[in-house]
């Protein structure tokens, strides 16, 4: 395991992904000194973490873990997983407003999906 490497594949997929290390901090819910630190080499993450990159960088774990150019797959994470992870951050009030909203439109693709 090389954290030189991968912190310079955790970076380029940042750059390609267009996002700041302020802005993949708060998708993953770390500082943003903390993805300096994974970007430079100078600090280990734990596989949560990772995860958590590999989600909000749409690159394959083994991907940024080993280089190896697996393609990204949405499949690979289950869906309770994305969800939480989407939701995880927000405020009470706004997890409230999306339940309210996924209740209405729940039944709507229920109906479509039946069709």
């Amino acid at each position: 395991m090389n954290l030189d490497e991968i912190g310079t594949r955790i970076k380029s997929a940042r750059h390609e992904a267009r996002l700041t290390q302020e802005q993949l901090a708060e998708l993953i819910d770390v500082s943003p000194h903390y993805i300096y630190e994974i970007e430079r080499g100078s600090k280990a993450m734990s596989l949560q973490t990772l995860e958590k990159l590999s989600i909000a960088l749409h690159q394959s774990i083994d991907f940024l873990f080993w280089g190896n150019s697996m393609p990204y797959s949405k499949d690979s994470h289950s869906r309770e997983d994305r969800l939480s992870m989407l939701t995880n951050n927000l405020p009470k009030e706004s997890r409230n407003a999306l339940a309210d909203i996924l209740t209405v439109l729940i039944p709507y693709l229920k109906a479509k999906k039946e069709k």
